[in-house]
């Protein structure tokens, strides 16, 4: 675990203003002079110090780990999750470059990471609480989730590679353990870090841990998720983690950054828009959230077998896991393996679900709804399908068994 060394230093507007005047390739980046530069900061996440630093010419985005958690001192932390966000950006990038951000620098001593600043764009989750969005951003986050993921999964590279990718982020245990506890643990069990403000949701969290099935369910997924290492996963991949305007979209924050099961990310997304759609006043742009549900996971899945048919094949077969096997039977296993990552999307989303409204970590949807009334209505109902999505007397074979269920729970809810 990285601890604060004798150079560390948490850095103010001031400090940033210095530190970028002393590395020359962001200097030039922003122009002009350090004293006509625009520094202010803008840290909204749970974990870190983040500023943006903007001159003449252009700006950059500064993030600082501390050694505890932002928003509570006494959580102590270590500082090198922005060293595991800037080895992630290091991978994915070449492969998303107009999906994320750009590592322009990492200080391995002040453990503090610099991208490109994104001063222009919007928070989607503020997006989609203050209307509606282009809902082509769902089809790019699924471009994004096909293609990190594919490009660091064993299905393109020799294991040998990914065994490397795999030992560098397997030391990404503290955040990993947040995973573990605040998505995949506490929720299911009393813990002071669980929290919900309307007591018509008491007697349903109570049900949900008295129903064993959800727990044998969510006990499976834990161990799925720390023993199927698919590829390299963002982590955190929800609606305050993608930054859009109209007509860009980047994803950000990776320093949950670790190997995990595929569908992992791609539950996180969907179980945020669907946050998003059970607290959307009066069913407002409730048919936009669900079409962006089903064009994310439609270019997911589209892109994803894309890459996969069309990869080169190797000289040595031997040096990739894929199968060998031409024609109907490869198709048919390809088919297969895609069909497991939308079953573990559905599981991963129903728990990621039931922990922003009950766990640690909320989110700030809900708070446009009108009444306290309507927010317990609305909450029941999401941590009911949450429910479902987790059962395993629910038929769920398909994407379109997904959105039906969806809809069938949020029409109760209105």
């Amino acid at each position: 675990m990285a601890t604060p060394n004798q150079a560390y230093r948490t850095l103010d507007a001031a400090g940033v203003r210095a530190y970028v005047a002393n590395q020359a390739h962001l200097a030039k980046r922003l122009g002009g002079t350090p004293a006509t530069w625009q520094v202010r900061e803008v840290s909204d996440g749970n974990l870190n110090m983040v500023f943006l630093a903007e001159g003449p010419a252009g700006g950059v985005c500064l993030k600082q780990a501390l050694p505890h958690v932002r928003v509570d001192p006494s959580w102590k932390m270590p500082l090198d999750r922005t060293f595991f966000e800037a080895a992630y950006l290091r991978e994915v990038f070449p492969h998303v470059p107009n999906l994320t951000t750009e590592c322009l620098h990492f200080d391995p001593e002040q453990f503090i990471l610099v991208v490109e600043s994104l001063s222009g764009h919007k928070v989607l989750r503020t997006a989609l609480m203050q209307g509606p969005v282009n809902p082509d951003i769902a089809t790019r986050i699924g471009q994004f989730v096909a293609r990190s993921t594919f490009a660091t999964s064993l299905l393109a590279e020799p294991f040998e590679k990914v065994m490397n990718r795999r030992i560098c982020f397997a030391r990404n245990q503290t955040l990993t353990r947040i995973t573990v506890d605040l998505i995949l643990t506490d929720p299911y069990i009393p813990h002071p870090r669980n929290h919900w403000a309307e007591p018509e949701l008491t007697p349903v969290v109570n049900a949900l841990r008295a129903n064993t099935a959800l727990r044998a369910r969510v006990d499976a997924l834990r161990l799925h998720f720390l023993s199927n290492p698919q590829a390299l996963l963002h982590g955190d991949l929800h609606t305050g983690s993608i930054m859009t305007t109209e007509d860009d979209t980047r994803v950000i924050d990776g320093e949950f950054a670790t190997y995990g099961p595929i569908g992992f990310d791609a539950g996180l997304f969907i179980a945020n828009v669907i946050l998003s759609l059970f607290s959307s006043p009066s069913g407002q742009n409730s048919s936009l959230r669900i079409n962006m549900i089903n064009s994310f996971w439609q270019e997911f899945e589209k892109t994803f077998l894309t890459l996969w048919q069309t990869q080169n094949p190797p000289q040595d077969p031997a040096t990739h896991y894929y199968s060998t096997a031409l024609g109907p039977i490869s198709q048919t296993h390809k088919q297969a393996f895609l069909n497991s990552i939308l079953q573990d999307t559905i599981g991963f989303c129903g728990t990621e679900i039931i922990r922003r409204i009950i766990g640690y970590a909320h989110v700030a949807d809900f708070s446009t709804l009108p009444t306290p009334t309507h927010r317990a209505t609305r909450k029941k109902a999401a941590l009911q399908f949450a429910t479902a999505c987790l059962s395993p007397q629910t038929p769920i074979f398909s994407i379109q068994d997904f959105l039906d269920l969806l809809l069938k729970n949020r029409e109760v809810s209105n």
